[in-house]
């Protein structure tokens, strides 16, 4: 099963999308990688708040922070292996909502890196919101499995595979896997115009063959085609990103209310020195997607309305994004995001206000 799923992915062969997260991102990659041992910290720090009312997506507030520590033993300036925690704290909860280790080798050499275990992952693998939510960085801050990244003037390639949900003989539930591709190339680069064509696959699989439950298989794709366009004035940057997003189940047999679908994700913003504003159209068809946000979805999750259905969905969002970077190492985010529903019209709002921290310590040198 395993090697089915990796060829599907093969056969189907920096921008950003719409929202710019890459302060967000746990990654090491551009910090001294002398022979040596390491102690790395990433502290994220959240306060992620809907105020919804609507019959598709839950109104929550998401507030605390995660911690993950690691040592990392850099064996040659190509390779390094890493072990340490992942803690995720809830304030207003009790212990801790996650705790798990971490383990990862990290190879590159010129142009490819490939990771095994710990993944780069969620908001970097930069696929758009309906298809990969990016509260993901808090829900589902660390994926495992086997990634394969590419980088060169003019290409970028992000290839992995999650293994969700191990199961073992005899299981009382399904496994889960998740894999996508992220792939980009740059097409024009005129003065200050640059032109990039985005491509992202995302595929779902639940299932398994030594769990007890009798349950259909379900095997669920989402795909996105895009136009991003970015011109450098003075002062700020005109950015357009725009995607064509589609919805397919492919399960043998359907349990979801719609077999396919398809939606039109546009955005044009101005990014300035104070913030980027941000203006988001959303026209969806029929559209379901397993990771993406539940706002663009046809197929209600909201906890009242499970399973209600509106066959199209029309959302017109304004964004507004500020980034202070205090120093090298800490950053601050502050994010406003009202939209309004065209179908049912009402105003609704998010904001956030995030805090990342990453140091590099070298410990010894050998």
């Amino acid at each position: 099963m395993i090697c089915m799923f990796a060829a599907f992915l093969f056969f189907t062969n920096k921008v950003n999308a719409q929202i710019d997260n890459s302060s967000l991102v746990n990654d090491f990659t551009n910090v001294n990688n002398d022979r040596g041992l390491y102690f790395r910290m990433y502290n994220f720090n959240y306060m992620r708040n809907y105020e919804y009312f609507n019959r598709i997506a839950d109104g929550l507030t998401y507030f605390g922070n995660i911690l993950q520590p690691e040592i990392t033993f850099v064996q040659s300036p190509n390779l390094s292996m890493s072990a340490g925690v992942n803690l995720r704290k809830d304030f207003g909860s009790n212990g801790f909502r996650v705790n798990q280790p971490i383990l990862r080798l990290d190879y590159h050499r010129n142009n490819f890196r490939l990771i095994n275990g710990a993944l780069l992952s969620n908001v970097a693998h930069r696929l758009p919101e309906p298809i990969y939510n990016y509260d993901r960085i808090i829900t589902d801050n660390i994926e495992y499995g086997t990634q394969f990244l590419y980088a060169d003037a003019k290409n970028q390639l992000d290839v992995w595979i999650n293994w969700e949900n191990m199961i073992y003989k005899i299981s009382p539930v399904q496994e889960k896997i998740s894999g996508g591709v992220h792939f980009q190339k740059s097409i024009l680069k005129k003065g200050n115009l640059t032109v990039t064509l985005p491509v992202d696959l995302l595929v779902f699989h639940q299932g398994g063959q030594i769990d007890t439950p009798d349950r259909s298989l379900t095997s669920i794709l989402n795909a996105s085609f895009g136009l991003v366009l970015k011109y450098q004035l003075p002062k700020s940057t005109i950015h357009s990103e725009n995607y064509l997003i589609t919805y397919k189940d492919f399960s043998f047999n359907k349990q979801n209310p719609y077999i396919q679908g398809q939606g039109l994700y546009l955005n044009l913003g101005v990014k300035t020195k104070i913030a980027d504003f941000v203006a988001s159209y959303w026209q969806g068809s029929g559209f379901q997607s397993t990771h993406g946000a539940p706002l663009f979805s046809s197929v209600s999750t909201q906890i009242n309305n499970t399973g209600f259905k509106e066959d199209n969905r029309s959302l017109l969002f304004l964004r507004i994004i500020s980034e202070f970077p205090i120093s090298e190492n800490f950053s601050i985010s502050t994010r406003l995001e009202p939209y309004i529903d065209l179908n049912n019209p009402a105003f609704e709002f998010s904001n956030s206000l995030f805090l990342t921290y990453r140091e590099n310590f070298q410990l010894s040198k050998k």
